[in-house]
């Protein structure tokens, strides 16, 4: 159960992503397409800007909508290991 918990959560946070890749939306928005509450868009968004996601509200003529600005950087080879 809590796996499947686990899981759920990511794909949100996935799908969010996706969403945001593609547009701008408000947090009203955004919780009608994942289904859930404007509060829990909330916490996944300030999720997502600890793991890295330059995630910002920005003012629209209609109000406020979050865009993705930048994404985390890919990881890197482990310090002292050889490239080709």
């Amino acid at each position: 159960m809590r796996y499947e918990k686990t899981l759920a959560i990511q794909n949100r946070h996935d799908r969010l992503l996706e969403l945001l890749r593609t547009g701008k939306f408000s947090s009203r928005d955004l919780a009608e397409k994942l289904e859930v509450s404007e509060q829990t868009i909330y916490r996944d968004v300030n999720f997502l800007k600890t793991q890295g996601h330059s995630i910002r509200p920005e003012k629209h003529a209609d109000g406020w909508a979050y865009h993705l600005h930048s994404e985390p950087a890919t990881v890197s080879a482990p310090k002292g290991s050889v490239r080709k």
